[in-house]
């Protein structure tokens, strides 16, 4: 019976969570979502995302989020431009755009690990690399990129909202793990966990696709995090 099935909860953006529940579905896990953050897109700097990315020899997509939000915007048939995704789920988002091979690393989904990539010594010197991403974030990757010679410039094109959760009428029963995908998102859930929910929040199993989010995890007082490349992963190497 469906009421028997385990629950994962998912804590990301709902306009990010449908995947996510979809791979629950697909193996045979229900899915409940809460969303601190939701998305905005920034109209202003969408219109200004076109002329910029026609200047840019190559493109650095921070997240699907930057990806589904600024593309539509964009003709991407020149052919020309290097793209690079920060990990492989950013690739597979731009792939299914872009219809060719995007760069993304094999050894991690963060900045240190797209800097290790060799497409930037085989840019141009001075060659100008265009950041798609929502309103803040790490600039650790585009000072790097500096110190190489090349030119940066930022296209910020969403803003992320936060938004009060109700738990109201949370139902904890069925709810086996969790998973979540911002440190922001850590924060903001802890933030707001009622009391009588402070020792369940803290006991769930949780998942996440960086350590720096297992840390945050840890610091709120979670006893079990463990860190995956995907949901997908997490769902099919630890079965209930």
């Amino acid at each position: 019976m469906e009421s028997m099935m385990p629950t994962m909860l998912i804590v990301r953006p709902s306009a990010r969570a449908a995947e996510d529940v979809e791979t629950c579905r697909r193996t045979g896990w229900q899915a409940e979502v809460l969303s601190p953050i939701e998305i905005e897109a920034d109209a202003a700097g969408l219109a200004r995302l076109p002329e910029q990315y026609a200047r840019a020899d190559a493109v650095f997509w921070v997240s699907p989020t930057a990806i589904e939000t600024a593309v539509p915007h964009l003709n991407l048939s020149d052919g020309i431009k290097a793209h690079i995704a920060v990990g492989q789920g950013s690739r597979r988002a731009l792939e299914r755009y872009l219809g060719r091979t995007v760069i993304a690393p094999d050894d991690g989904n963060d900045s240190e690990a797209v800097l290790r990539l060799p497409v930037w010594n085989s840019l141009p010197e001075g060659a100008r690399v265009l950041f798609v991403r929502g309103h803040g974030g790490r600039d650790f990757l585009m000072r790097r990129l500096r110190e190489k010679g090349l030119q940066t410039e930022l296209a910020e094109v969403y803003f992320r909202r936060h938004k009060p959760l109700n738990f109201q009428n949370f139902q904890s029963e069925n709810i086996t793990a969790a998973y979540i995908t911002s440190t922001e998102l850590v924060q903001l859930l802890f933030a707001q966990v009622p009391p009588q929910f402070s020792r369940f929040f803290k006991s769930l199993l949780y998942f996440t696709h960086h350590p720096r989010i297992a840390e945050a995890l840890k610091r709120e007082g979670v006893q079990s995090v463990e860190t995956v490349p995907s949901l997908e992963y997490a769902l099919s190497h630890f079965p209930v």
